[in-house]
């Protein structure tokens, strides 16, 4: 195993800790774990941590639900982790890379009853997975946009093999964990920046742009609402810029879009200063890389530190997740 990418200790003082709460998140090769306590003051990052495993989160995780040496060694990581924090916890959230998804825009009368919707769900994704739709299961977002019939919404179906979450439930079953609360990466991240920027993004769209192994996620936030979602793939990483630039000029020009967008906002695995340089010459938007700690206390570290600063971004997820914990 190679040690962990970096380890943190923001919390010096002696306060009162209201609650804790454990953010994991799985991609690619790694674990990344993130603490979060909840004091009087608010939330305050505790400790951050990341390491590798013999393992590839973006493969079909179900197909390991009953390997041993897989589900032991995953486990082995995250069980380390807790012993060697010394951590009194029960439960912590989880999410899985977005590659481990399903995922369609659909409008729906949300007049009609829970059952119908379900149905209508089901018989979509019966057209995708004719043998077997019922292995999946299904959450959704409320994508707030306006249509022009009168109780319709666009809605984002996101659909997650139920092999794959006996996979997870596994792994937490052998490090004594609660899952309690499991999600797609690229919205955990989402819900990082609107947790964090809350105020910043009152009357601003922005656009939230998560660079993996194969895989881009877009997420479009219009003054503070969930507008759209979108992915695509990159088979070759000589051509990666020139593929993140068209399809940026795509998503931005199309519904419901039309070029409103103030700031793109960068997270991932790993983003490259080329591909920065290559998005900001396009002239799209202003360009960031999210820094999930920013506006949460003990933030001056990372704003000190040019070096925490630029990795700050790979833990996006695992601090949405988090931060989502710490309110159940």
């Amino acid at each position: 195993m190679i040690a962990g990418l970096i380890t943190l200790n923001f919390v010096a003082n002696k306060e009162i800790i209201l609650s804790r709460s454990l953010g994991i998140s799985f991609s690619g090769s790694r674990i990344y774990f993130t603490e979060l306590i909840n004091t009087e003051a608010g939330p305050k990052v505790d400790h951050i941590d990341s390491v590798n495993v013999d393992f590839d989160f973006e493969d079909e995780l179900g197909k390991f639900k009953s390997s041993q040496k897989d589900l032991a060694n995953i486990s082995s990581e995250i069980s380390t982790y807790v012993t060697k924090r010394n951590l009194d916890i029960k439960n912590a959230g989880l999410t899985i890379s977005s590659s481990q998804a399903f995922t369609l825009i659909l409008p729906i009368d949300y007049s009609e009853g829970k059952q119908s919707i379900n149905s209508k769900i089901y018989w979509e994704l019966s057209n995708y997975f004719p043998d077997n739709y019922n292995d999946f299961l299904i959450n959704t977002y409320r994508l707030n946009n306006i249509l022009p019939c009168k109780n319709s919404d666009d809605f984002l179906i996101i659909a997650v093999q139920k092999n794959t979450v006996e996979f997870i439930k596994r792994i937490f079953k052998i490090c004594s964990l609660e899952l309690s609360v499991v999600d797609i990466d690229h919205f955990s991240a989402e819900n990082a920046i609107r947790s964090g920027y809350n105020e910043e993004l009152k009357g601003r769209n922005i656009l939230l742009v998560g660079l993996k192994r194969g895989r881009i996620d877009y997420g479009y936030i219009e003054n503070r609402k969930y507008k759209f979602y979108s992915h695509s793939k990159y088979y070759n990483d000589n051509e990666f810029n020139l593929s993140l630039t068209r399809k940026l000029s795509a998503l931005i020009k199309a519904q419901p879009i039309l070029g409103r967008v103030d700031e793109i906002y960068f997270y991932g695995d790993d983003i490259k200063d080329d591909t920065i340089e290559s998005v900001e010459k396009q002239g799209f938007a202003a360009v960031r890389i999210f820094n999930p700690f920013e506006n949460i206390s003990a933030s001056d570290v990372f704003l000190k530190n040019d070096k925490l600063r630029k990795i700050s971004y790979k833990f996006s997820a695992s601090c949405g997740i988090a931060l989502r914990n710490l309110a159940v």
